[in-house]
């Protein structure tokens, strides 16, 4: 997931500017209410992630994607928290449904002078929503 990020991250140079947002069709209120959800989740991830305890991610991501994902995340944050390296995020693109039952959201996480661009993917278990796929966007 983020180690994406800190693979990227390590070598980017700035990331011009950002494409505007996929025009959307207006969301039902459960949609628009799942959306706003969304956006304050992964807020909430990068804020976890510049703590740089990297078991506290876990609460974020399905059990198999933590499973693949937990031990490159820790190797590529590893400069970054040696560092003190701070991502301010920004969503630069609002969640959307890109098929039934998995939802997008992409971010900027801008730091030291340089950005990388995110795009998550959520799915739903047992009634919470959870990172199944990130990538550099």
């Amino acid at each position: 997931m983020l180690a994406a990020v800190a693979v990227v991250a390590s070598v980017a140079c700035g990331g011009g500017e950002d494409e505007p947002p996929p025009a959307q069709e207006p969301l039902s209120e459960e949609d628009a209410e799942l959306a706003a959800y969304l956006s304050e989740r992964t807020m909430e991830l990068w804020e976890v992630y510049n703590t740089y305890v990297l078991d506290d991610l876990r609460q974020f991501y399905a059990a198999s994607y933590w499973t693949t994902e937990r031990q490159d995340l820790e190797r590529n944050m590893a400069p970054f928290k040696d560092r003190g390296t701070v991502f301010v995020a920004e969503e630069t693109s609002p969640p959307r449904e890109i098929e039934p039952g998995k939802w997008e959201v992409k971010h900027t996480a801008r730091f030291g002078g340089s950005s990388v661009k995110m795009k998550f993917i959520y799915e739903q278990f047992d009634g919470e929503w959870l990172l199944t796929y990130a990538e550099v966007d």
